[in-house]
């Protein structure tokens, strides 16, 4: 990412749960004192707000964040996309796939101390990109699952219902396609159902071992320090990846 990005990243970063960038209350506050008390508060403002994203821009742990935000594509999409998906998680949810960034930026960081490793960050990302994917898909199986268990018995009465009236022979020919029809979406959405709850239980199998898989990557990267054995995981992450 340019510096002139990374800067922007700086002006408007804002911890998680804050609505409003801390930075602007900061510049809002020598903004007032320069109007009311002196106007060298502008001076005093314009300098530190300089000194400031300066240092924030250039600190290491706050790139690999911003990195780890743009995933493996780096650019602009690629974030849009994933603001719109990490927003139209449930509260638990996010509060998960935010523990699992936590845990793979530690992880970049490690990466990142060696030259040879860095090639191997794309995995990383590749990985927490495919976790949101997943919780996403995962909360919308969810919600048919949920719809499922409301409807399940209401879908059987009604197919019920339209059976016993398709026995009668006198039925109108119109009316007979028309019942059929519905009877066939009923049928529909009943399948679904079913194939909600097998998919449902791949999804959280899938999140649990990218769980593992990086609790596993980051204790060698602590621990061991070796290149090859890092690299052999990483190597496993990325078969898993495309397998998924």
């Amino acid at each position: 990412m340019s510096l002139g990005n990374r800067l922007w990243k700086a002006f408007v970063a804002r911890p998680f749960g804050m609505p409003i960038p801390p930075n602007f209350f900061g510049l809002a506050t020598f903004a007032m004192l320069g109007i009311f008390i002196n106007p060298g508060f502008f001076v005093i403002g314009a300098g530190l707000e300089i000194a400031y994203l300066a240092w924030l821009a250039n600190n290491k742990r706050f790139r690999n964040a911003i990195e780890l935000d743009r995933f493996s594509t780096g650019d602009d999409s690629a974030e849009q996309r994933y603001r719109e998906l990490i927003v139209s998680l449930n509260h638990e949810r996010r509060m998960r796939q935010e523990s699992l960034e936590r845990r793979a930026s530690d992880i970049v960081m490690l990466l990142d101390k060696d030259p040879i490793m860095r090639g191997r960050i794309e995995s990383i990302e590749q990985l927490v990109w495919l976790h949101l994917r997943l919780l996403g898909a995962g909360q919308g199986i969810a919600h048919v699952q949920a719809t499922a268990r409301e409807e399940s018995a209401m879908l059987q009465k009604q197919e019920d219902g339209i059976d016993a009236r398709l026995v009668r022979e006198d039925l109108d020919a119109e009316l007979r396609r028309s019942l059929e029809q519905q009877k066939q979406v009923i049928d529909a959405r009943q399948a679904m159902h079913a194939q909600a709850s097998v998919r449902g239980e791949r999804i959280d199998a899938e999140l649990e071992r990218i769980d593992m898989q990086l609790a596993l990557i980051r204790e060698q990267a602590l621990l061991s320090g070796n290149e090859s054995t890092i690299g052999t995981s990483l190597d496993s992450l990325t078969a898993a990846f495309n397998e998924a």
